[in-house]
């Protein structure tokens, strides 16, 4: 988790009519933290003139755009831009430019393209807009919405060409949810690339910034309803709440009808009522944010206009007056009386209440339960009560919605006013489909940073079904899930606490084993074909519970048929067609035999579908990256596996692919950048680097790819021009890593032996070693002296006695570690040319310089990173960072190249190829740097090579270097 993680500023561009969409974009905005991938990784800040506490003032003085401009970012000064016009264009604006704009929203929307870095949305909704006959403001407005998209800004007519993208939406429900994909996609682009700008004027003081922000508490409401302050998990209703907040808009009375538990009152108070207060019915600044709405007065002393009819036993004018008396500064039950006496009564108390409001402002009455009403001890209130309610419904400033159950519509009808009520204003609320009940899981645990066990949230829904009553069972079971993990102190919703709250059922199992008694062969055998017959036919689901699947008769060989029909004589199994399967899942449970062989192998089983659902979800969602698993749960898989001798199907091959691989594939490709090289070989010395030649072998030697360098030829080193004849040899494709110097370091007779530091300066026999930058098995071993390359050269000679090779230049004699040939340092000339590519005297390793190619100073890394990271720049023999990452020290004397004497002098020894803090100079083929042998800087490191020995009279070298 990054320290300070970034701050995206989100700018939300819109005239007035579109309230609900610009609510949606802030409850994206403060969700998307939360999400799994993201959470404690990205900030941001929402650039909008009527954001709470991050709005601006509007001066008398001033327009309300040139206000907007003066006490905002721009939106080009903004990552992201969102754009959402509907039926208004908005009043005309002349800038300070001279320029004039149809609007704010055109200005603003002109300056966020003028930044191509910043990612600009334009939403357009299309619902048709209906006007009064004598608006013709509002006809004209709608016009100028339609001649802008038709503009040239969006379409080229000469040629019928779309020059813009623009989204379109039938309501806000859908606006809500494709904004919040494109938001999470736009993010997740923002994260990947490097910054390009500054990020942002300062942030004014106790100005909201939206960051990751547990829910505290149980975000799921158990058998109680949602209301207003659980609008933030309020999830699956989107579609529902905009077809309600339009039913509202048309008519005065509206009954919201639906089954026991299906959620009526959930709808209208987290729901309706935050969409009414973020002004979803509205006209020009006018609309619902002014309304006097239930649950939006806390803290004033009441709960607001909400209440059921049966709340305070069998008299409902007495549950409105108690919520009216604190507004009217009366009593309550003289306030009741007066309320049953006249109709009218209700009408003029709450239109009392509205006497210091805008002349917009209207009162939302919220009757819940309605069905109340019905109650035996309620008969004599029915009928005024109905009167009342046909009153409020006819006064413009007054509304009502009631919830009721359906089945007792019935007895509402049965009443002429309440049924005409019912006529004029019934929403339908069905039960949840299966995508709304999954909402209803998922985000409200992401907000609370809740983690499901794989799987568990599929079961649940199968489990639940998706009957309306089973919306209520689902609330209160999450609930329970969640207190049982809150005891713990934990955040997973486990397995274990859903079986132990939902329960199992019985089962069978003596006919079971008697049959499998009669069976021919001994028990040791037979309890073998067991297993053999039942990995077919069982699976366990993610709750660790046994069921069944088919499987085709190909899957058993003979003795395990001689069972699978024996059990389906006994009417235990049922052979279809070409199919096996279980009869009754009973036999799970029942049958000891079998209970103990699922509990032996209950994990692999549950494992087994575990991938095989992961890989479904992950085929289903588009194969995407970021579902498949990584190597700490991968392990486990190929290990069950084995034991379960399964062979996956080609989906589920592919989900369970080694992260290792997958991580190698993009490392090969260029468009990687040098951050996530970095990060590939940091996350492969973690989970283990599978790459050859970067480890060690199983008896701790060093495991080195060796590379032909051939044909042999002449080099000219910088140093006085000087020709060097090289003869084909071979040399290691990975500089030496660490742990292949930790091996030398922790073997017997390895580091510390005397062996290996013979002729050195007498201190430095052993040299102390120094730490190690980067402690990864992958990455190479840095910070190393020359002497200390050459005594780990002298121990891997010793540890490789009896390698044989072939020539690399051809011969029928092959090289032998030991004998005809060693290993050792390369000499500089070596080393160049096999950087150069032999006779191509390339100007770096793979050629002239590209970028991404090397880590050098370039990348802006500035530290070394694995080895081998960079593909791209691979020399022709094949050898990977010769160019870049770290120095190599090379055999020979720096002012003295012809020697490579080991002795007392201060002489220096060459380092060749440059490191991660090299510029392009210095990581060339040809560059010569030099420094102490007894130097150990942290960008020093170096290879090995394998020559024969015969090539080395020439040389003159001692043979102390080679030591055995």
């Amino acid at each position: 988790m990054p320290e300070n993680p970034p701050l995206f500023r989100v700018f939300v561009s819109s005239p007035g009519d579109v309230p609900e969409e610009r609510q949606a974009v802030l409850e994206v905005v403060e969700g998307l933290p939360n999400r799994p991938l993201l959470r404690e990784k990205v900030n941001f800040r929402v650039v909008a003139w009527d954001k709470p506490g991050a709005g601006t003032a509007m001066p008398a003085n001033m327009s309300p755009q040139e206000a907007i401009n003066a006490g905002l970012p721009k939106p080009s000064e903004c990552d992201i831009v969102v754009v959402i016009l509907w039926s208004r264009m908005g009043t005309p604006y002349k800038h300070n430019d001279g320029v004039d704009y149809l609007s704010g929203t055109h200005y603003e929307l002109l300056d966020a393209l003028s930044n191509p870095q910043t990612f600009t949305l334009i939403y357009r909704r299309d619902e048709k807009k209906l006007f009064e006959a004598d608006d013709d403001e509002g006809i004209a407005q709608y016009k100028k919405v339609q001649n802008f998209f038709d503009s040239e800004l969006f379409k080229n007519p000469a040629i019928r060409q779309i020059r813009r993208s623009v989204k379109k939406y039938a309501s806000p429900a859908k606006f809500k949810k494709e904004f919040e994909t494109d938001l999470e996609d736009i993010v997740k682009r923002l994260l990947e690339r490097p910054p390009e700008r500054p990020v942002a004027p300062v942030i004014k003081p106790n100005e909201p910034v939206i960051t990751t922000k547990k829910w505290e508490g149980s975000p799921f409401p158990g058998l109680r309803a949602f209301r207003r302050a659980d609008t933030p998990i309020f999830f699956g209703r989107e579609t529902e709440t905009d077809a309600l907040v339009k039913r509202v808009k048309e008519s005065r009375f509206v009954a919201v009808v639906g089954a026991s538990g299906s959620g009526k009152s959930s709808l209208v108070g987290a729901g309706l009522l935050p969409r009414l207060a973020a002004n979803a019915i509205s006209d020009a600044d006018t609309g619902s944010k002014d309304w006097l709405l239930p649950d939006y007065e806390q803290g004033k002393g009441w709960n607001g206009l909400r209440f059921t009819p049966g709340e305070l036993g069998n008299d409902p004018f007495l549950a409105l007056a108690v919520k009216l008396a604190p507004l009217l500064d009366e009593e309550p039950h003289p306030l009741a009386q007066k309320l049953v006496q006249s109709p009218q009564e209700a009408v003029k108390q709450l239109l009392r209440v509205l006497a210091d409001k805008p002349e917009w402002a209207e009162i939302l009455l919220f009757i819940d339960q309605f069905e109340e009403l019905f109650a035996p001890t309620q008969k004599d209130s029915v009928e005024p009560f109905a009167r009342m309610l046909s009153a409020l419904a006819e006064q413009p400033r007054l509304r009502v919605v009631v919830t009721i159950r359906h089945d007792f519509v019935h007895r509402a009808v049965e009443n002429p006013l309440l049924a005409e009520l019912l006529n004029q204003g019934t929403f339908y609320l069905s039960a949840p489909t299966h995508a709304a009940l999954s909402l209803m899981i998922e985000r409200p645990a992401e907000i609370a940073a809740l983690e499901f066990a794989p799987g568990l949230r599929a079961d649940i829904l199968h489990d639940m079904g998706s009957d309306a009553g089973s919306l209520a069972l689902l609330a209160y079971l999450l609930d329970e899930l969640y207190k049982v993990a809150d005891t713990r102190h934990d955040r997973c919703l486990t397995y274990a606490d859903y079986n132990a709250l939902g329960g199992v059922k019985g089962a069978i199992g003596r006919r079971a084993e008697q049959t499998f008694e009669k069976l021919p062969g001994q028990e040791e055998a037979k309890k073998q074909l067991l297993g053999q017959v039942f990995r077919e036919l069982v699976e366990v689901d993610e709750r660790g519970t046994a069921t069944r699947q088919r499987a085709g008769y190909d899957r058993f060989g003979a003795e395990e048929m001689a069972l699978v029909e024996a059990f389906t004589k006994a009417r235990l199994l049922v052979m279809d067609k070409a199919q096996v399967e279980v009869a009754h899942e009973e036999l799970f449970r029942s049958w000891e035999q079998l209970k103990k062989w699922i509990e032996d192998y209950r994990d692999d089983l549950l494992l087994r579908r575990q991938v095989q659902n992961g890989a479904a979800e992950w085929a289903r969602r588009g194969k995407p990256d970021s579902w498949l698993w990584l190597n700490e749960r991968l392990e486990p898989v190929y290990a069950m596996q084995k034991r379960l001798e399964w062979t996956p199907e080609a989906t589920e091959l592919a989900f369970i692919e080694p992260e290792q691989a997958r991580l190698l594939r993009e490392k090969d490709k260029l468009t990687t950048t040098h951050d996530r090289r970095d990060e590939i070989g940091r996350r492969l010395g973690v989970i283990g680097d599978t790459r050859q030649g970067v480890g060690v072998r199983e008896d701790g030697t060093p495991a080195i790819v060796w590379l032909p360098v051939a044909p042999g030829g002449e080099v000219k080193i910088e140093y006085k021009k000087e020709s060097f004849k090289v003869e084909p040899f071979y040399i290691a494709q990975y500089q030496v890593t660490y742990a292949q110097y930790r091996a030398f370091v922790q073997a017997p007779g390895g580091y510390q032996n005397p062996e290996w530091w013979q002729g050195f300066p007498k201190k430095y026999q052993p040299q102390e070693l120094r730490n190690q930058s980067t402690r990864l098995t992958n990455y190479p071993r840095d910070t190393i002296s020359w002497y200390q390359s050459v005594a780990f050269t002298r121990w891997v000679n010793s540890r490789l006695r009896g390698l044989e090779l072939a020539q690399p230049g051809g011969g029928s004699k092959p090289l032998v570690v030991g004998g005809n040939a060693q290993i050792r340092l390369p000499t500089e000339w070596e080393w160049q040319w096999a950087a150069q590519g032999g006779e191509e005297e390339r100007k770096y390793p793979w050629g002239g310089w590209q970028e991404g190619y090397a880590n050098t100073e370039g990348a802006g890394l500035n530290r070394v990173t694995a080895v081998g990271m960079y593909p791209q720049g691979a020399a022709k023999c094949g050898a990977l960072d010769m160019s870049g990452n770290l120095r190599e020290w090379c055999l020979n004397k720096y002012q003295k190249p012809e020697e490579v004497a080991v002795d007392d002098s201060d002489d220096s020894r060459v380092v060749r190829g440059g490191s991660f803090g090299s510029t392009l100079a210095l990581a060339s083929c040809v560059y010569r740097g030099s420094s102490g042998a007894d130097s150990g800087l942290s960008g020093f490191g170096f290879r090995v090579v394998l020559c024969e020995t015969s090539s080395y009279d020439a040389l003159h070298i001692p043979s102390v270097l080679f030591a055995e």
